[in-house]
């Protein structure tokens, strides 16, 4: 995530839950804040963490954000083995999937029929929360999560937003990865994944060349709104490389 402006700190997180549950109506009451339109804080990024408690956010493990140099950070506040998984998304509950302009503009005017015409300060504030966390997925990724990025033209990627984010900053040493739900693949979910054995109090992170390039639509949002995003040719942060 790229550095966010005026955010007040403070710390969010609860005890792991090891046991199997029944999330998902957990799971729907945000995507039902969304549909009724409800104002949210989408530019402080902290105090939208807590609109919802971390099991209706679908974490599994105890995690917390803090304010980092580069904006709001995500942190685990216990020890996490590796393959791990930290949190459960499922596809149209605590996921948006995003696969057109329109789509995101409906986000965007947060489920209205009314014009976006950017006067509206909470749908300039969605267009900003678009631009932090807006990401993509590739499932036929290796265990890591990279591929060729040269060669993903023809690739069936997944392009989305958790809700709220998951707050990780970008590094070239991630130690996380997003994959696949186990049941259901893509058409059901994606789980955010300890890549290595993660320690009490160490931020986590994403490295986002693996998002890939971005697809022309997306490429002709950015300049629609010009606004960058977290894909290595949309920003000047993230060198896209093949892996």
């Amino acid at each position: 995530m790229k550095p966010s402006k005026g955010v007040v700190g403070t710390t969010l997180g609860f005890l792991c839950n090891t046991q199997k549950c029944n999330s998902l109506s957990s799971h729907r009451q945000i995507i039902n804040v969304l549909k009724e339109n409800s104002r949210l804080e989408w530019d402080n990024r902290l105090a939208l963490q807590e609109k919802w408690t971390n099991e209706e956010k679908g974490w599994k493990c105890a995690v917390e954000w803090r304010n980092t140099q580069y904006g709001v950070g995500l942190f685990s506040v216990q020890n996490i083995d590796a393959g791990t998984v930290i949190r459960v998304g499922k596809n149209g509950s605590n996921l948006l999937q995003f696969e057109s302009i329109d789509d995101i503009e409906r986000f965007i005017k947060g489920y209205s029929n009314d014009s976006l015409d950017g006067s509206d300060e909470e749908s300039l504030a969605r267009l900003r929360y678009v631009a932090d966390y807006l990401w993509g997925f590739n499932p036929h990724a290796d265990e890591r999560g990279y591929y060729d990025v040269e060669s993903e033209e023809n690739i069936d990627r997944f392009f989305g937003m958790w809700i709220p984010g998951n707050g990780l900053n970008h590094s070239t040493s991630p130690n996380t990865v997003y994959r696949a739900a186990a049941e259901g693949g893509v058409n059901e979910g994606i789980d955010l994944v300890a890549l290595c054995d993660i320690s009490k109090g160490e931020e986590l992170y994403d490295d986002y060349v693996r998002h890939g390039k971005a697809p022309l639509w997306l490429k002709e949002f950015a300049n629609k709104y010009n606004t960058g995003l977290n894909f290595g040719d949309c920003n000047d942060f993230v060198e896209s490389k093949s892996s």
